[in-house]
């Protein structure tokens, strides 16, 4: 194919972590990047059996998992719960919010396994490119290209619990592309499906009350995905990508239809690239235990930016715009509150629009300084800057001293912004409470700044990063009760449904503080032996009330050992450790009777058999120790104990 560095097929795979796209508006390398970044590469994808992709992030510095409810698994970054991370697939936005409401665990799992290269996470605020919902940082998961030579590839996978109470997995996944004219057209496709049955119900131990809690849901999920790569040029290439995807987390279905349009130029006197794309996601059942109220959402984008080298300060500069229009259609949740005269039309929609810029400068050799800034025109909010100042420094051979100062913001989804938007809440659809957005809410707001050294001395390297964030104007639901005495004290109160329930409404009210530290190094030990590890310190804290009160679901300490041995030609190795420190599950607002879950720690072993150039087979143990983490009321969770599972992957 043309336009090598876009679409060539990757001769020495080993070499691509050290180029990453997602921290500026130019692919740089590692050490360049104005950004904490991690790569996660496939080769880390194929050591062990893939059912959501979240699970791997947890290996990544300074990112924690929320497991809320025995949900999917929802990625934290540097103690920001999930909302405050974008995910990105190949550089589009992906976001199933506003049809699912309540804690998407959704958006990463809309690509099969075996057609991911890597996935890059960025630590830290990106709203100066990215805009709202890039508070905490981005996950952007970038897919294979369609290559100059033909190459396919078929993967399944089997996971067997020891405990037989516990749900076995199974995973199905194919990826082919190639060129139909050499150095013009290609094609790629790719898809897979996987499940994982549901724990039986007598899976954990019965509380005092006799009651036992449910364990991890079942599991179905199908996708596929093709592109069409063009290139008239070696300079110019035009991609068009079609998704297609259906979710099943515990009876609620989400269906998914994404369309990408993407041009990418160079010329004499830069890049340019220019993308259409839109996301259609189908909430077939809703947001409600019991009832079935389906929903839809449409998300329609068009961006674009261009790069310019500048003599002066051997600058690059690059400048972009975006165009976005989401609309959301609920004929229950959107239809007034319960008693209200319906609304003729149960939807809501907004537009916004936004410029940027970012230029990198050399001020002198081995220092560059990234000035970037942003502005979001919100339908509703008004304007946004996110203003965003970044240095990257090399002392000394081996040394990267980089840190930086950024704001973001976080616009209210569609949901919680209208005014006629309601949910029931309280524990109950029917004798609970009832909760509904507003239209006086704010966006969120953050401010961060981060300081960090790494040092590569070739056969091993060693990183330490320190940052600190604040939120401020965080959306809050959590002062809420169905006590009907109690509720007209509550400032959020707004009234009682006709059946008696108790309405409170969103409002700005909490602040959160988040500091921390994320240390990470690397030891090749020899040609064949690898060992890698990281550490992660989190205090992230709710700030609003007189006392700071601890988030729940992130621990403070958070550290991952792995080891790669390649022990033979045919033959490789892993072994792996993750160690969970103590974290609060349940904080009630008044910092009373604090629940907190225990620490623990997880092993897991692998060996990767080469039988053939086309067959690879991996074998492995899940959980070595069978640590088991019990449930015993709801705002516990599961974890796994020990599985089995046999792998085999068909390269052609």
């Amino acid at each position: 194919m043309a336009l090598s560095s876009l679409t060539c097929a990757q001769t020495a795979p080993t070499q691509l972590p050290e180029v990453v796209v997602t921290g500026s508006a130019l692919e740089k390398r590692l050490e360049e990047a104005p950004a904490s970044i991690s790569i996660l590469t496939r080769a880390d994808l194929e050591r062990r059996p893939v059912h959501e992709l979240a699970e791997l992030l947890g290996s990544v510095p300074g990112v924690t998992l929320t497991r809320s409810g025995n949900g999917v698994p929802g990625v934290q970054i540097r103690g920001l719960g999930n909302a405050y991370t974008l995910i990105l697939v190949d550089g589009r936005r992906v976001n199933s919010s506003s049809a699912v409401f309540r804690g998407n665990d959704y958006d990463l799992g809309w690509v099969p396994a075996e057609e991911v290269e890597r996935i890059e996470v960025v630590r830290g605020p990106m709203s100066s490119l990215y805009g709202s919902d890039a508070i905490g940082g981005v996950v952007n998961v970038i897919t294979r290209k369609v290559g100059a030579q033909w190459r396919g590839s078929a993967r399944l996978d089997e996971i067997q619990q020891q405990n037989r109470l516990a749900g076995d997995s199974r995973i199905a996944s194919f990826s082919v592309g190639g060129p139909l004219m050499a150095k013009q057209l290609g094609v790629k496709l790719s898809g897979g499906a996987d499940k994982r049955e549901a724990d039986d119900a007598a899976l954990n131990p019965a509380a005092g009350n006799g009651v036992r809690q449910s364990g991890l849901p079942g599991l179905k999920n199908r996708y596929i995905s093709g592109q069409l790569a063009w290139s008239p040029s070696e300079l110019h290439q035009v991609t068009l990508d079609l998704d297609t995807s259906h979710r099943d987390h515990a009876g609620f279905e989400l269906e998914r239809d994404a369309l990408s349009l993407r041009h990418q130029g160079r010329y004499e006197f830069g890049r340019s690239e220019l993308r259409l794309y839109s996301d259609h996601s189908k909430n077939l059942t809703g947001t409600v235990t019991g009832q079935i109220n389906p929903n839809k959402s449409k998300v329609k984008v068009l961006d674009g930016k261009f790069s310019l080298p500048l003599d002066l300060w051997e600058q690059n500069l690059t400048l972009g715009a975006e165009l976005r229009h989401e609309q959301l259609w609920d004929p229950t949740n959107l239809a007034g509150a319960p008693g209200s005269p319906p609304r003729a039309n149960p939807s809501t929609a907004v537009r916004q629009k936004a410029v940027f810029f970012e230029d990198e400068i050399t001020v002198l050799p081995g220092l560059t300084l990234t000035l970037g800034d942003r502005y979001d025109d919100h339908e509703n909010f008004g304007g946004h800057h996110s203003p965003r100042v970044y240095g990257v420094w090399h002392p000394a051979k081996g040394w990267t001293v980089r840190g930086g100062w950024a704001r973001a913001f976080r616009a209210p989804t569609l949901l919680i912004n209208s005014p006629d938007w309601g949910s029931p809440s309280c524990g109950s659809a029917t004798a609970g409470c009832y909760i509904t957005g507003s239209r006086d809410l704010k966006p969120e707001t953050s401010m961060s700044k981060e300081l960090g050294a790494a040092f590569d001395g070739g056969r091993w390297q060693l990183g330490l990063t320190v940052y600190d964030t604040q939120l401020k104007n965080m959306l809050d639901i959590t002062n809420r009760t169905s006590n009907k005495t109690l509720a007209p004290s509550y400032a959020n109160f707004i009234g009682f449904l006709p059946d008696g329930r108790p309405m409170f409404r969103y409002q700005n009210i909490a602040s959160v503080r988040s500091r921390g530290a994320e240390l990470s190094g690397r030891l090749k030990v020899s040609s064949a032996l690898d060992i890698r590890a990281n550490y992660s310190y989190t205090d992230a804290k709710n700030t609003s009330g007189v006392s700071a009160l601890p988030l729940t679901y992130r621990s403070r300490h958070v550290a991952n050992l792995g080891a790669d041995w390649q022990a033979l030609p045919a033959l490789a190795l892993s072994l792996s450790a993750r160690f969970n420190g103590k974290q609060y599950i349940s904080v009630p607002a008044n910092g009373q009777n604090l629940q907190q879950a225990a620490a623990y720690s997880m092993v897991d072993g692998s060996a990767s058999w080469t039988v053939n150039p086309s067959l690879v087979v991996r074998v492995g143990l899940l959980n070595l120790a069978n640590t088991t983490v019990d449930r015993e009321n709801s705002n516990e969770f599961n974890e796994d104990g020990r599985r089995f599972y046999l792998s085999a992957t068909v390269r052609f």
